[in-house]
């Protein structure tokens, strides 16, 4: 059921992977991990598609819903670097209709921007990237920008959209393609043909993600039927960009990411990027929260996951960047058991 390689001390890491098939927790999915600069995990196993007639493979992408929310920061980061965006200009300026003059890039990109949930009717408002971002313009700000802090679900990557639009007239996954890596935001029709199904631990999966939360988290997370395999497995998601959540990736394309950081923003802005930004009790997730200009920080790692269980992220103490890919839309306990193989076997390598 896996394949792929690990270097010689991370055995264990591999052993943990294939426990996840062997024991019916997972179905498919890759996981890739850096430490030094080198790739020391790059698994994949289990199927891409419901039917289990097609092995999952190297080049397999899967959807990984707000983990690819730091590749779209890093989109507009890059035109930061070379000039052409302000950290600190009013989003107004580049994006003239956004609801809110004193919302700055940098509270967008630090989830303080106030537009955590959009007054849309129906998931086909959500799909259409230019009737979305209308309905995040008519939509009254949830607080005054910079003055309180709430996880931005599925406005986020919009919002930076256009900002980047209004400054470039580039979208986010054009400026991703120059990256030149496996993540996506926006997949080609043959892009299309190599993407995982995605399934459902449970069939009421969808459904138990709106409850046991606040009201804000069900407006921010739109209908359940959004979740709806036929949604996500169709072209509107996998063809369009909705940036806070339908970034397509490899396990290795997601990792390379995180590893590439400093090839990608000069040293000055990563470190700006990267650090605290936003701190205090997150509104819709209800818990506190580092946010910095693109992830979220946890002590000495920042990174994001997915709902359903995708994650990927970097630790500066212990030098290692790793990203877990599946398409069986569950809880976290898979990620976080790779996490936790992985750290256990660079403190005891």
């Amino acid at each position: 059921m896996v394949r792929g390689s690990v270097a010689p001390g991370f055995e264990t890491v591999r052993a943990t992977f294939e426990e996840l098939f062997a024991g019916g927790a997972e179905t498919g999915a890759s996981v890739a991990a850096y430490v030094g600069g080198t790739l020391v995990v790059d698994l994949w196993g289990g199927w891409a598609d419901a039917a289990r007639t097609r092995p999952w493979q190297e080049d397999t992408l899967a959807t990984v819903f707000s983990a690819g929310k730091p590749v779209a920061a890093l989109a507009v980061l890059r035109r930061v670097a070379d000039g052409r965006i302000d950290l600190d200009a009013p989003i107004v300026a580049y994006w003239p209709a956004f609801p809110h003059p004193a919302a700055t890039v940098r509270h967008a990109l630090a989830h303080q921007a106030g537009v955590p949930a959009a007054n849309v009717s129906d998931i086909s408002q959500i799909l259409d990237a230019s009737r979305f971002a209308a309905a995040i313009a008519a939509t009254p700000p949830e607080w005054e920008p910079g003055t309180a802090l709430g996880e931005h679900a599925l406005t986020y990557g919009t919002i930076l959209g256009e900002i980047l639009r209004g400054a470039t007239g580039e979208t986010v996954g054009e400026v991703v393609r120059t990256f030149g890596l496996d993540v996506h935001f926006g997949l080609s029709a043959a892009d299309q043909r190599r993407c995982a199904e995605v399934e459902h631990a449970t069939p009421d999966w969808p459904q138990r993600q709106l409850r046991g939360h606040g009201e804000l988290w069900a407006r921010a997370l739109g209908p359940a039927e959004l979740l709806a395999t036929g949604v996500v497995n169709g072209p509107l998601w996998r063809g369009g960009e909705l940036p806070a959540v339908n970034c397509h990736a490899t396990a290795r394309g997601l990792a390379t990411c995180y590893d590439r950081l400093p090839e990608l923003l000069p040293a000055p802005l990563l470190a700006e990027a990267t650090g605290p930004q936003a701190v205090g009790f997150d509104r819709l997730l209800e818990q506190d929260a580092t946010w910095t200009l693109g992830w979220r920080r946890d002590g000495a790692w920042f990174g994001m996951g997915g709902i359903g269980g995708s994650s990927a992220g970097s630790d500066e103490s212990l030098g290692y960047s790793l990203a877990y890919v599946t398409r069986r839309l569950g809880d976290h306990d898979r990620g976080n058991a790779m996490y936790d193989a992985l750290e256990a076997a660079l403190r005891t390598g």
